[in-house]
């Protein structure tokens, strides 16, 4: 079912949470947190609440920067 916002839906809140996650090692403006629909009863990432408290944990703090940098580093590699 798609939902008027138009927004990637995430059936739990742990799926929400790992996208939450994944946008900070992908973007450089990530999503904040993320919050369920009334709409289509699934939950959406958003930037417009305060940072989800999940962000400030130090193991996920870790897991972001280190993919970053892996992602980085792919990167670099593919341009050669």
């Amino acid at each position: 079912m798609d939902c008027c916002t138009k927004k990637n839906q995430y059936y739990t809140e742990e799926e929400a949470a790992e996208a939450l996650i994944r946008s900070h090692i992908r973007f450089n403006k990530p999503a904040l947190n993320y919050y369920f629909c009334g709409e289509c009863t699934h939950y959406h990432l958003t930037s417009r609440q305060e940072k989800h408290p999940l962000l400030n944990q130090p193991e996920v703090i870790e897991r972001i920067k280190k993919e970053q940098q892996s992602q980085d580093w792919s990167n670099r590699l593919r341009r050669k």
